[in-house]
């Protein structure tokens, strides 16, 4: 549970949440209204997109953790990471339209998503990799492209004194709750599984 479900406060409501929402919904009204939403020769894009693209970044600003910028809450088991279908039902729009707002966003430099890997045993015996959650990033780029960069710059201070308090009510370093919940989970399977090994008994010659 969030400092910000103990307070009755919902994220959306951080001043920088709601200062991004605000010009967003102005954007989607009169897209030709931004520079960062023109095209490379300077027309209006389509305005339905424009309008599915503020919903996106709306979403992703609100989720996202003022300090690191990742999409997420920060929780005594670590770092919980939104996924792609939690960020389309918040938006209200299909996981497919999300992505294809997500794609324009890397390309303005707006967002960053890496998915990390980890490696387990299939059921051939053989060694394999498989994806986990996807860690997704809001760019200071963005927040520079909406003029809001000031904002940012003193969210991201006030953040950090918020986590260091709820990292000390949690009983938790900080450095622990902003690691993703993956992370961690497969960081102390790898540590069991040296243990393991270190215990095993040698071949005997």
């Amino acid at each position: 549970m969030s400092m910000y479900d103990l307070t009755h406060k919902q994220r959306k409501d951080r001043p920088l949440a709601r200062l991004n929402a605000v010009i967003l919904e102005k954007v989607a009204k009169m897209p030709s209204s931004s520079i960062a939403f023109l095209t490379s020769n300077g027309r209006g894009m389509r305005k339905s997109f424009v309008t599915d693209i503020c919903k996106v970044m709306t979403v992703l600003v609100n989720e996202m953790c003022m300090r690191t910028r990742k999409v997420g809450v920060a929780t005594k088991d670590g770092f919980a990471l939104r996924s792609w279908a939690q960020i389309a039902e918040d938006a209200d729009l299909p996981v497919w339209r999300v992505k294809q707002c997500v794609n324009y966003a890397k390309k303005k430099g707006w967002v960053t998503s890496v998915q990390p890997r980890e490696k387990y045993t299939g059921k051939d015996n053989q060694e394999k990799w498989r994806g986990l959650a996807s860690i997704k990033r809001v760019t200071e780029q963005y927040f520079k492209d909406m003029s809001i960069n000031e904002q940012y710059e003193e969210a991201k201070k006030a953040a950090k004194d918020w986590l260091k308090r709820y990292a000390r009510r949690l009983g938790r370093p900080v450095k622990y709750i902003q690691t993703p919940i993956t992370l961690l989970r497969r960081r102390r399977k790898e540590a069991a599984e040296a243990q393991q090994h270190a215990h095993t008994d040698p071949i005997p010659i």
